[in-house]
């Protein structure tokens, strides 16, 4: 169902039409994309003192104390137009003159699973049940499907609709916002900190992969995940992402200095169960986490442009290899695999062909879109779990037989699993760019390769816009002088950000040969 926008008290901020405060209101409480540019530029029209304004956007929204609490069940538009529902948890109790943690808590079998309902939940991950009865949290649950998995540009877009949503009509502590899941979930959650750092006071992914995070097109480049604290866990017996085949990665990571608690639980499957004795270290951790909105240090790499924090890059250029090296360490091979991703969706019997990858037997063996896998070294096919079963009684370099239906057809085939060999853990191809960059009074040392372009958001306590700016790229001045506040971008970017936490005056734009 759908709800109206946030009830401002607007009386407290203003009392005419044109007032500064009213303005500022009124475009925090625009929903639609054309209302909020026709009242930003109202506001720049007006020519109010900028620190005035930015002072209002820190001050942010009234919220009303009349709001619903208690589980919610409410829609949210993906950016395909789609409507979704999400679950949404408010506490007893809760009070508009303070500011709450938020949870975002992705469901697993993101691409079958429909929108969880209450029971899913009472069986879910742990971490949402903690948050929601103890933890003093708000709590939104979205709904992942097909075509809105959590590392597609819909998926991740559908969650942070939720967020903003969220944060429309209840007061989020914008520096305690965490992502958590188990299985896909927990895989969605790294895709989250890899691609909105700028958002996230932590994230924690149970029984995830990172490599996961790819499957979208992301290229990931685990020097970005600097900006983000993350609790993960995986479990030496699970079927899918074994503790001992994603090892290699966490400790690439830990060499990186990612903030990263990890833990390898022995005993375990893929199923949380295991979570109600890990949950108070969780809490623990959970407690102790608050985001920096303005860390001295901000670290940032990829295949296209983005952000993180007070760090905007928006151009690569050439790499040549100074000072970021390239880490994608080796990954155990796993278990055997044909080379196809399944429609989770089909019934059976059997499993049908949603895509055929590169690289495995499933491509040098002719199979096609479509076709229905029915039986495996003479063995009937049921549904996915019995092939699971029957792979894993399968070694590296085994011959075996495959029986599959295309239309009418039966075809039978041979193939054979490649030897063993470690893989790359992460796909590699996209041009990529590294920066690192730390500001100390006014002063931005920049390490930068492979960027071509970036901008340098300037806001308090980093930037004092009294005095010059100086900003060096490898040891290279290539600004120094005053920036002026710049109206515009201030207005825009705090309404496009709507965090009270991280409000800047001025950007100011670096251009590299």
């Amino acid at each position: 169902m759908r709800t109206g926008p946030v009830l401002l008290a607007l009386a407290a901020l203003a009392v005419a039409d044109d007032d500064t405060g009213l303005l500022v209101g009124r475009i925090l409480a625009a929903t639609e994309p054309a209302d909020r540019k026709r009242l930003v530029d109202a506001l720049v029209a007006a020519k109010p003192d900028p620190r005035e304004v930015a002072r209002l956007f820190a001050l942010g929204r009234a919220y009303a104390a009349d709001v619903p609490t208690g589980w919610l069940e409410r829609t949210v538009t993906g950016p395909d137009g789609k409507e979704r529902d999400y679950l949404l948890f408010v506490p007893e109790g809760y009070d508009p003159l303070k500011r709450y943690p938020l949870l975002l808590d992705l469901h697993g079998g993101v691409s079958r699973t429909p929108a969880p309902d209450h029971a899913a939940l009472a069986d879910g991950d742990g971490v949402a049940v903690y948050a929601a009865q103890k933890g003093g949290f708000l709590l939104a649950i979205p709904a992942g499907e097909k075509g809105a998995e959590w590392w597609t540009d819909v998926g991740m877009g559908n969650v942070l609709g939720v967020l903003a949503e969220t944060k429309r009509l209840y007061s989020v502590d914008e520096d305690r916002v965490f992502a958590a899941g188990f299985s896909d979930g927990g895989s969605g959650s790294f895709f989250l900190a890899l691609a909105a750092p700028t958002l996230f006071a932590g994230v924690i992914p149970l029984n995830g992969h990172i490599g996961i995070a790819q499957a979208g097109g992301l290229q990931i480049h685990l020097r970005n995940l600097v900006n983000v604290p993350i609790y993960a866990v995986n479990t030496t017996e699970d079927q899918l992402y074994p503790s001992a085949a994603v090892r290699p990665a966490m400790e690439a990571m830990k060499g990186l200095g990612v903030p990263l608690t990890w833990r390898e639980i022995a005993g375990y499957g893929h199923d949380p169960s295991y979570v109600p004795e890990e949950m108070p270290a969780i809490a623990e951790w959970l407690k102790e986490r608050r985001r920096d909105p303005h860390p001295k240090v901000v670290v940032w790499e990829g295949a296209a442009p983005g952000r993180v924090r007070w760090l905007a890059v928006t151009a690569l250029g050439e790499r040549k290899g100074a000072g970021f090296p390239d880490v994608n360490p080796k990954l155990p091979p796993g278990r055997v695999r044909i080379g196809v991703l399944i429609d989770q969706a089909f019934e059976g019997p059997g499993v049908r062909v949603e895509e055929v990858q590169d690289g495995y037997p499933a491509r040098t063996m002719g199979l096609e879109q479509g076709d229905i896998l029915v039986a495996f070294e003479g063995e009937d096919i049921g549904d996915i779990t019995d092939l699971q079963s029957m792979l894993r009684e399968k070694k590296f370099g085994d011959a075996f037989k495959l029986r599959f239906q295309r239309g009418a057809e039966t075809i039978e085939k041979e193939g054979r699993f490649p030897d063993e060999r470690p893989e790359d853990a992460f796909r590699r191809g996209k041009p990529s760019g590294a920066i690192r960059a730390e500001a100390n009074e006014n002063v931005v040392d920049v390490r930068a390769d492979g960027i071509a372009a970036f901008e340098i958001y300037l806001g308090e306590p980093l930037f004092d816009l009294g005095k010059p700016v100086v900003v060096k790229v490898n040891g290279e001045v290539v600004h120094s002088g005053a920036v002026a506040p710049d109206l515009r971008f201030l207005v825009e970017q705090a309404a496009a950000d709507d965090d009270r936490t991280m409000i800047y005056l001025a950007r100011l734009k670096i251009a590299l040969e």
